[in-house]
């Protein structure tokens, strides 16, 4: 038996095409573009999101990067990647499942 801690998410399976439906945090994200260039590249897990902000845990610490103007890549539970524009990500969480 292996001494690494494993995380299961439970509920139902995360489509790439539903993801903005979805709770986003808990998902491992990178940042793709950014109009600050020193964002690109970070990656990290969503720990908490705001109206205009994603708080991503990294391994240099906890960053609130705002959603606005950038993309996003997304590794859902099973894997698979999925780019968001940050623009469709403002708002408060639980409004986003109503506009999209």
């Amino acid at each position: 038996m292996s001494n690494e801690a494993s995380v299961v998410r439970r509920g139902p399976a995360i489509k790439p095409s539903d993801l903005l439906y979805h709770e986003l945090i808990g998902l491992e994200v990178s940042i793709v573009s950014a109009p600050d260039p020193d964002q690109v590249g970070l990656r990290g897990v969503v720990l908490d999101e705001t109206h205009g902000l994603l708080i991503i845990e990294t391994q240099g610490g906890t960053k609130k990067i705002p959603k606005s103007g950038r993309i996003f890549e997304f590794i859902l539970p099973s894997g698979v990647k999925v780019e968001v524009l940050g623009d469709k990500l403002v708002g408060r969480p639980e409004e986003r499942v109503k506009r999209v």
